[in-house]
């Protein structure tokens, strides 16, 4: 039989014990809670100061630790941060894709010119209870942390330039590649083509592809096929002309990676968009510079009407000039591909995102003849037809333009933040050293030296030779650009679509103004006997006057011919045009208790 008297006195003796149980379990369960409370509160200071401080690391901003500090100190005050600045430590790094399988996002600490983010840590340490005596509970370490990315992705071009040259050199490059000499390039097309931007997005969904790095190992044909699709078929007129591409020669072997280039971290492109005309620019680049191996010369045959020249023209009409025929080849190594990219530096130092322009090597034969016809006929006349006077029917100016090779560097940027809509790009560029020969050139890329050659006059006065004056002329030329840094600021991140390209060098038309030729070994004797060796004082007088008119025909020439038709390539003669014709802004990535790499 149970005593329930003796279980009351238990109970009775207990209850005081069981109360100090029940009431140390409520307190450390308040004490939990406020610990609770007391870390959220932390990690909404680190949450706010790492979003501050990736405002400026070097892919979104300067990359200056102490600008970085001092704006996640001022955004954890905001967020009611009271303590001690020593209690936040700011780290400068990179948060990128580890695995581009998962998609996971990993923390290095890093120099801060190669950082895309910030890591700030909270650590502090509190009471675990304000109601039992801290001899029995020692202060508790409470330590939270927050990672933020920011970064933007700029696309950009060495071969941005819609300049035409006649009927436009894209459609003369078409045609050489895919083997129609009467190509020609559809005013609605090539409008259609400038105006249209591509994304990676819509080539990995067309595709099928998981992931960017992928994307990019496809061959080219096989994009270009996506591309039609994207465009809206075959029907469309930029559908066709991509279509058209499929039949190029040599992009069999190539991958998309030879046009397109993604710097960084490339699944961060993902939302990136790219112009399609500097695509298919430099499709077919690449197709003319492996039509040119096949070629044996390692050139390619270009038809261009010079009657249309904005510089040429006016001569021609007004008959100052006589009539042109120009013969032009054009060779293309190392074709620069369209470039996506933030502007931070890699491990190596070495700024990540780095674009070319294209080395070109253009050879023009020139034939050109002057209108002196007045000139004979008053010789003639003077003679009374017993002399033979034999004018110059034509200058020969053989030039051989090597350019290209120069390189610029992605090396600011300042995102979009808050209500503005705005971002900086800051570009280096260090342009080439392009040469200008009298001469061809040579399968393994040489030039073999070419005079300029005309035959001025030629006198004769009952069968003997009076007068002989001829030209010959070699002419070099070196055209050194300085390095430049070229800024833009105040850009609208979004703008409407194909109206996003801006210039970053050279936005104006460089035509070679005021180049000074040096002309070399210039000489006014045929080679043939003269009779009147009497004159020679006045043929040394006449070779200033010469000189200036081999120097008027060979500017003319590079400046309504060679220099346009070269800035279309993005290798202007007198510099490195660079165009941005996009940016995509990473949305701001943050990342709680994130696990720090060493």
């Amino acid at each position: 039989m149970i005593d329930t008297k003796r279980q009351k006195g238990v109970l009775i003796f207990l209850m005081p014990f069981l109360l100090v149980a029940i009431a140390v379990v409520a307190t450390l369960a308040m004490d939990a809670a406020r610990l609770y409370s007391v870390k959220g509160d932390m990690q909404a200071v680190v949450n706010a100061a790492a979003t501050a401080a990736a405002d400026e690391a070097m892919a979104c901003g300067v990359g200056d630790v102490s600008l970085m500090r001092a704006r996640a100190l001022t955004a954890a005050k905001q967020a009611g941060f009271d303590g001690d600045s020593s209690e936040l430590e700011v780290i400068v790094g990179l948060l990128e894709t580890g695995d581009s399988t998962t998609g996971e996002l990993q923390f290095k600490a890093t120099p801060p010119n190669q950082s895309n983010a910030a890591v700030v840590r909270y650590t502090r340490k509190e009471r675990v209870s304000w109601l039992l005596p801290e001899t029995f509970f020692e202060p508790v370490e409470i330590s939270v942390n927050a990672a933020a990315r920011k970064e933007l992705y700029a696309t950009l071009s060495a071969n941005s330039s819609t300049v035409k040259v006649t009927n436009g050199l894209l459609g003369n490059l078409l045609g050489g590649v895919l083997g129609q000499s009467n190509y020609s390039l559809d005013p609605t097309s090539l409008a259609s083509l400038e105006s249209t931007l591509l994304g990676v997005g819509d080539l990995l969904s067309n595709l099928g592809v998981n992931n960017v790095t992928a994307l990019l190992d496809r061959p080219l044909i096989e994009v270009l096929d996506a591309v039609v699709d994207v465009v809206g078929g075959v029907t469309s007129p930029v559908g066709a002309l991509v279509d058209d591409l499929t039949e190029a020669s040599g992009l069999s072997g190539l991958k998309l990676s030879s046009v397109l280039e993604v710097k960084g971290d490339k699944e961060a492109a993902r939302s990136a968009e790219f112009p399609l005309y500097d695509f298919i620019m430099s499709v077919v680049l690449n197709s003319a510079h492996q039509l040119g191996k096949t070629t044996g010369t390692g050139l390619l045959g270009l038809n261009i009407d010079t009657s249309t020249s904005p510089v040429l023209k006016p001569l021609l009409d007004n008959g100052l000039l006589g009539d042109l025929d120009l013969s032009l080849k054009l060779g293309v190594d190392n074709p620069a591909p369209v470039v996506i990219g933030p502007a931070r530096q890699g491990s190596d130092n070495e700024w990540m995102t780095e674009l070319h322009s294209s080395d070109v090597s253009l050879e023009a034969l020139v034939d050109l003849e002057l209108s002196i016809g007045f000139i004979g006929d008053l010789i003639s006349g003077l003679t009374l037809g017993l002399a033979k006077v034999e004018l110059l029917d034509s200058i020969r100016v053989p030039l051989a333009v090597k350019v290209g090779g120069g390189r610029a560097e992605f090396v600011g940027a300042g995102c979009a933040r808050g209500s503005s809509n705005d971002i900086d790009i800051e570009v280096l560029a260090h342009p080439s050293v392009a040469s200008i020969d009298t001469g061809t050139i040579q399968p393994d890329g040489e030039v073999a030296r070419e005079p300029i050659h005309a035959t001025l006059l030629k006198l004769a006065l009952l069968g003997q030779p009076l007068l002989n004056l001829c030209v010959d002329a070699d002419l070099g030329v070196n055209i050194p650009v300085a390095e430049q840094t070229h800024t833009l600021t105040g850009v609208p991140l979004y703008c409407p679509e194909g109206q996003c390209a801006k210039k970053l060098a050279n936005s104006q038309p460089t035509w070679i103004q005021g180049l000074d030729l040096d002309i070399e070994n210039l000489a006014l004797d045929c080679g043939e006997p003269s009779a009147l060796s009497i004159l020679n004082p006045i043929i040394d007088l006449l070779e200033p006057v010469v000189e200036v008119l081999v120097n008027l025909v060979t500017t003319v020439l590079l400046q309504g011919i060679v220099s346009p038709l070269l800035m279309v390539l993005g290798v202007d003669l007198s510099g490195l045009e660079i165009t941005m014709t996009g940016a995509d802004q990473l949305s701001t990535q943050l990342i709680e208790n994130v696990k720090l790499q060493n």
